[in-house]
C-alpha cells in the first residue's frame, strides 16, 4: 500500500465508521499535516470539525461543503478503505511514515548546520538538539489510558511498604527539622530557595548540599556566579565555622585556622558532589549536562542551580516570560530525570517597602510562574539584618516554608553565625521569635 492509498484508507475509514471511538482515537492522533494530497487535507479538516463540534461524521453533510469534483472524489475515496475496522492501524502507519520524513528533514538540517559550524561546542549543541527533536517525535502518548484508582492505591501501598522496609527511601534534605515539616522530597520536586540579597541563599544551599551528600545522596551543582574554587572555600569554611573572609587573606590564618581547614577538607573529601561553574548556560545546556551526568551517575539525587536569574534566557517578548519558560523547563527536567531540582532565586524589592520584611511567595522576582511551578518554596529571612539594634533573633535565620505540596507550611529556625547555617533548638528559637520588642526596621535597603 503506497502513501496515497494509505491516506485514502484513513479518510475512507473515517467516513465509513462515523463518529465512533476508533474515529475519535484517530482524530486525536493525527494532524492534517500528515496528508500529502490537498483534497485529503480538506476532507480531514471537515471530518474533524464535524466530529468535535457536532459529534457527527456524515459523508452527505460533508459533501455539501465540497465542489462537484471534490464531492465525487470523496465518495470514490471511501472505496479505498477495504476494512473500516483497521482504521487505527492505517492511521498508525500513516503517522509513522510522516515521522520518518520529519526525522529525515531534521537530520538533513542538522547536517547542513554542522557543515556551517565553526567550532566543536556549536557542533555538540546541534547534535544535542537533533537528539532532543528525534526523542520528542518518538514519545507517543496516543495510547495513554487512564489508570484505575485500584491500581493507584496498590502502587501507593507498595511505596509505603518499600519505605518501611528500607527498599525505597524518601529523599532527605539532611536538615531534620526542615525534613519533618516538608515530609522529605519526591523525585520530581522543583524547589525554590529565595531571599533578598545578604539573606544567605548560597550558604543555605551549600549547607543543604553538604548534608545531603553526607547521607550518600549525589548532588550536581551548577554555579553560574561563583567559581568551583569559591564554592569549595565556602564549603570548607561552613564545615569549620570559619569566616569566609579569612580565605581572602591566607597570611592571616593561624595554626588553629589551618587545622580547621584540614578538618573541613577531610570532611568533604570523597563526598558525591559535582560542580559545573560555567556562566552563560542556557536551560538546554543545563538539561543536557544533567541528563548525561545522571546516566553516568545513577545515584544522583539532587540538582542545584545558583541561580535561576543567571540562566541565559530564551527569546521572548519580556524577561518575565523568559523566566517563566525557564521555570517550566526546570520542573520538566526534574520529572524527566526523576531528580529534585533546586533553584536559587531573588525576591523583588517590594519586600523592602513593607514594615514586616518577611518574604512571601508573591515576592518571587520576575514571574508568577515560579510560584506556580514550584513544589516547595523556601524563603530566607534574617531579622537582625533589618533590625540590627533591637532584634531578639541575633544569630538566627528563618527558613519560611511558603509552599509544600506534600508537607506543611511554616517556619524552621537555623543558627546563622559567621555567615553559616547550622541546626538549632526549635523551641528556644520559636520562643525568641515570639517575643517581639518594639522596634523600627533599618531604613537602609538591600543593594538591589
Amino acid at each position: 500500500m503506497d502513501i496515497q492509498q494509505l491516506e485514502g484508507a484513513v479518510i475512507g475509514g473515517l467516513l465509513l465508521n462515523g463518529a465512533n471511538q476508533n474515529s475519535f482515537d484517530v482524530l486525536t492522533t493525527l494532524s492534517d499535516e500528515v496528508f500529502t494530497i490537498e483534497l485529503y487535507q480538506k476532507l480531514y479538516r471537515e471530518i474533524k470539525q464535524n466530529a468535535l463540534s457536532k459529534n457527527l461524521i456524515d459523508p452527505l453533510i460533508i459533501s455539501e461543503k465540497l465542489s462537484g469534483n471534490d464531492s465525487a472524489n470523496m465518495f470514490e475515496t471511501m472505496k479505498m478503505c477495504h476494512s473500516a475496522a483497521n482504521i487505527k492501524g492505517y492511521a498508525r502507519m500513516l503517522k509513522e511514515n510522516y515521522q520518518a520524513k520529519q526525522i529525515s528533514q531534521i537530520i538533513k538540517q542538522a547536517s547542513s548546520d554542522i557543515a556551517k559550524s565553526n567550532n566543536f561546542d556549536n557542533t555538540k549543541l546541534i547534535v544535542n538538539e537533533l537528539v532532543k527533536q528525534v526523542n520528542d517525535l518518538s514519545t507517543e502518548i496516543d495510547d495513554l489510558e487512564p489508570i484505575h484508582i485500584n491500581d493507584v492505591l496498590m502502587n501507593m501501598f507498595e511505596t509505603l511498604e518499600n519505605r518501611m522496609s528500607g527498599k525505597e527511601k524518601i529523599i532527605s534534605l539532611g536538615l531534620s527539622d526542615l525534613d519533618k515539616k516538608i515530609g522529605g522530597l519526591e523525585p520530581s520536586d522543583f524547589v525554590i530557595i529565595a531571599g533578598r540579597p545578604s539573606m544567605g541563599k548560597t550558604e543555605f544551599a551549600l549547607e543543604t548540599i553538604k548534608q545531603m551528600a553526607m547521607k550518600g545522596q549525589g548532588v550536581l551543582v551548577f554555579s553560574l556566579e561563583m567559581s568551583a574554587n569559591q564554592l569549595a572555600q565556602r564549603q570548607v569554611a561552613s564545615s569549620t565555622n570559619l569566616a569566609t573572609g579569612k580565605f581572602r587573606s591566607p597570611e592571616e590564618l593561624d595554626d588553629s585556622d589551618w587545622g580547621k581547614i584540614s578538618i573541613g577538607i577531610s570532611q568533604l573529601t570523597n563526598l558525591p558532589i559535582w560542580m559545573v561553574d560555567i556562566s552563560d548556560l542556557t536551560i538546554e545546556k543545563i538539561r543536557n549536562i544533567a541528563r548525561r551526568h545522571k546516566q553516568k551517575h545513577p545515584e544522583l539525587t539532587a540538582i542545584f542551580i545558583d541561580y535561576l536569574g543567571l540562566i541565559k534566557p530564551p527569546k521572548a517578548e519580556r524577561f518575565d516570560i523568559s523566566i517563566g519558560i525557564i521555570s517550566r523547563e526546570l520542573k520538566s527536567m526534574a520529572k524527566e530525570l526523576r531528580t529534585p531540582v533546586f533553584a536559587l532565586s531573588q525576591l523583588s524589592r517590594k519586600v523592602e517597602e513593607r514594615p514586616n520584611k518577611r518574604p512571601m511567595n508573591s515576592d518571587l522576582r520576575n514571574s508568577g510562574e515560579i510560584e506556580q511551578d514550584a513544589d516547595i518554596t523556601l524563603l530566607l529571612y534574617r531579622d537582625e539584618y533589618y533590625n540590627k539594634e533591637n532584634s531578639n533573633q541575633k544569630g538566627l535565620a528563618e527558613i519560611i516554608i511558603g509552599k509544600a505540596r506534600n508537607g506543611e507550611v511554616g517556619t524552621v529556625y537555623m543558627s546563622f553565625i559567621n555567615g553559616h547555617f547550622n541546626a538549632t533548638d526549635q523551641a528556644v528559637a520559636h520562643q525568641l521569635a515570639s517575643t517581639k520588642p518594639d522596634k523600627k526596621y533599618a531604613t537602609s535597603k538591600a543593594p538591589f
